[in-house]
């Protein structure tokens, strides 16, 4: 017993060792979303639209690049080199090419070519970075329920990281551009590059335990994307929901503190309150997790972020209350966010049940593609939306305007959790399910070592391990 207990706390710090790589992650991925944007501009003095042209050009580049990774990870796996390798490998390229972009006005470099292949680079360092680090969790984590829990981890350290980049790195680089301090924005992007890479290197010395699985075939066509169905496509439908509508929310806080609440100075404590919510709600859903499927957890937090941000509306609190709706608000999408990644790495294996194929690093990459590109879109929809209603910056709004604000704060975000609550009630991969797929998966490598696997027969439908319901 006392060994049995010694060999799970093992595994448990090998899950959390893993999420650290969230934060790894996260720190260089946030950092620059936050920052870029006011680095170029201001800092560097680049005019918006060429701005605009570059960072549209970037994210083309990026979900090719996802695509790319996922593609190369899988051939990399048939001759033995695992993704925690690959993740080793490419965590200093990723760190050398942020640090280079704060560096940028410190070296006095404005060239927009210079700029593009820097931000190119990053994203494509990043790409073999994050595509493998999430198709890890389908092999570090093997039942449903260390899934689930890792997830969490998982959310703990993005939001710590989100956490950082608000409260230290954000802040910083504005101060630095007021008191035209370059080189201290280099020294802080230098740092964070370092940090970033050292929490990369434990997460993938932490995943020592991925299984080099005997079932893929070294050679054959390694397919771009995953084998269409019903269950991939439930699991799409749900990175759409967590790409567009719920982080519409926390887009729109500045809005909300500046116009709606014409109080400009709430907007960092609304933020604030929104990251500090995701804490307590990722203790909450990974304890949730242990005693229940991810999926019906995810549909109840889906419920609890919807009926929250539906009270804000209506209630039109005064901003103390405001405040703490918001938090309130972070604790539900925090389930949102983090219980899909487990879903995923579930949906990998019965996916591979189901088509005698594991296209892993595939499934992952077409994921992170529609999340990425959904919230591009969404960016775009706000836009688009505000300049529809009439919306002028800096100034006094029309009416329709701050009601067009509350709608795609409170309600796109509530009408995306009510889909993924439709989505995910008719996706059957409970625990159970899972646990008997793995069973006939780990008994196919037992027949294909034996050279039988072509002539196995195929095992009758069973409806417990049949994925999306009909």
């Amino acid at each position: 017993m006392p060994e049995r207990r010694l060999a799970g706390v093992r595994q448990e710090l090998a899950l959390v060792g893993y999420s650290a790589g969230n934060f790894g992650k996260n720190l260089l991925n946030s950092g620059i979303d936050v920052t870029l944007l006011f680095l170029l501009t201001d800092l560097i003095g680049i005019a918006p639209g060429s701005v605009s042209a570059l960072m549209a050009m970037v994210l083309l580049g990026n979900l090719v690049f996802d695509v790319a990774a996922g593609y190369i990870a899988t051939e990399a796996r048939k001759r033995g080199i695992g993704y925690r390798t690959i993740i080793a490998l490419a965590a200093m390229p990723c760190g050398i090419a942020f640090a280079l972009l704060y560096a940028l006005p410190a070296l006095g470099i404005r060239e927009v070519s210079v700029i593009a292949l820097t931000l190119l680079v990053f994203r494509l360092a990043m790409a073999f970075v994050d595509v493998p680090h999430n198709s890890l969790l389908a092999r570090i984590a093997h039942d449903s329920h260390s899934r689930g829990r890792a997830s969490g981890y998982r959310l703990f350290f993005s939001a710590l990281s989100s956490l950082a980049v608000a409260a230290v790195l954000a802040p910083a680089v504005i101060d630095a551009a007021r008191r035209a301090m370059p080189d201290a924005m280099a020294t802080l992007g230098i740092g964070s590059a370092i940090l970033s890479c050292i929490v990369l290197w434990i997460a993938a010395w932490s995943s020592r335990g991925e299984k080099m699985d005997a079932r893929q075939p070294a050679h054959g066509r390694t397919a771009f994307f995953p084998r269409p169905d019903g269950l991939f496509a439930g699991a799409a439908a749900i990175a759409l929901v967590t790409g567009f509508a719920a982080p519409m929310f926390s887009r729109m806080i500045i809005y909300l503190a500046t116009y709606v609440y014409e109080r400009p100075a709430l907007a960092e404590p609304f933020l604030l309150a929104f990251t500090l919510g995701q804490f307590p709600g990722f203790a909450l859903w990974t304890w949730l997790v242990r005693h229940g499927e991810k999926t019906i957890w995810l549909a109840i937090s889906s419920g609890f972020a919807a009926v929250a941000m539906a009270l804000a509306a209506v209630l039109d609190p005064p901003p103390g209350l405001m405040i703490a709706m918001i938090a309130v608000i972070g604790m539900g999408l925090s389930g949102v966010f983090m219980l899909p990644w487990g879903i995923l790495a579930d949906v990998i294996d019965f996916a591979e049940y189901r088509h005698r194929e594991r296209r892993e690093a595939a499934t992952v990459a077409t994921f992170l593609v529609l999340l990425k590109a959904s919230g591009a879109v969404s960016v775009g929809f706000i836009g688009w939306a505000l300049g529809g209603l009439g919306y002028v910056a800096g100034a006094h709004q029309a009416p329709q305007v701050l009601i067009g604000m509350r709608l795609l704060a409170f309600g796109v975000p509530s009408a995306g959790c009510l889909i993924s609550i439709l989505v995910v009630t008719r996706m059957s991969i409970g625990h159970r399910a899972h646990a008997r797929v793995v069973r006939i998966l780990d008994a196919r490598g037992t027949v294909k070592r034996r050279g039988l696997f072509d002539a196995a027969p195929p095992e009758p439908p069973d409806k417990a391990v049949s994925g999306l319901a009909d």
